[in-house]
């Protein structure tokens, strides 16, 4: 009994050596992937208030008609940490001449201000850059700069025009003496 036992012990480890020597190289195999990432835009939706406060002249002081942008975003996929701003100008404010008040109106560009506000900064994004209110002109001004925020950003601005104590009311678009044309500027934005 003593012998059966050792030959069945040999018999064990020449079957395990026999399955190593017939099993194929275990050798460290490496290979690459490759990924292309390519750069997206810099785009960005911005809009004026759809509609300002209405202000009564009381011939002593200035008034102001506010109002609150749509919610802007900007979108900064390029992938690069080139800067970025997003800009406007803007037109003089103009009451059109009606049938009745022939000649036209108007109130400067400057007088329109826009805060720009917080900016919040999308999940995943560089950090928000931060704004001032900004006097506009016919010239383009920064509202928004970053010197290098790539992402999502959102901001929510508020427009204000300063309305002269001595400015003319808006000229009445014809005769019944209650329908007017409101003081309307063109504001264009750009972002680069």
């Amino acid at each position: 009994m003593h012998a059966l036992i050792k030959g069945i012990v040999i018999t064990t480890t020449t079957g395990v050596l026999l399955g190593l020597a017939l099993s194929p190289a275990y050798a460290a195999d490496t290979d690459t992937v490759d990924a292309t990432v390519s750069a997206g835009t810099l785009s960005f939706a911005a809009s004026a208030p759809d509609s300002m406060t209405s202000v009564m002249l009381d011939g002593i002081s200035n008034k102001t008609s506010t109002g609150q942008a749509p919610q802007w975003k900007v979108v900064n996929a390029r992938g690069t940490a080139a800067p970025w701003t997003l800009s406007a100008s803007v037109t003089p404010f103009t009451s059109a001449a009606g049938s009745v008040d022939t000649v036209e109106r108007e109130l400067a560009a400057n007088n329109l201000v826009i805060t720009p506000g917080s900016v919040t900064a999308g999940t995943g994004s560089d950090a928000a850059p931060t704004t001032a209110p900004v006097t506009m002109s016919g010239t383009a001004q920064a509202l928004v700069s970053s010197t290098s925020g790539k992402g999502t950003f959102t901001l929510t601005p508020v427009f204000d025009l300063t309305v002269p104590a001595n400015a003319f009311r808006s000229n009445y678009a014809g005769d019944d003496g209650v329908t007017v044309n409101p003081y309307i500027a063109t504001i264009t934005f750009t972002i680069a």
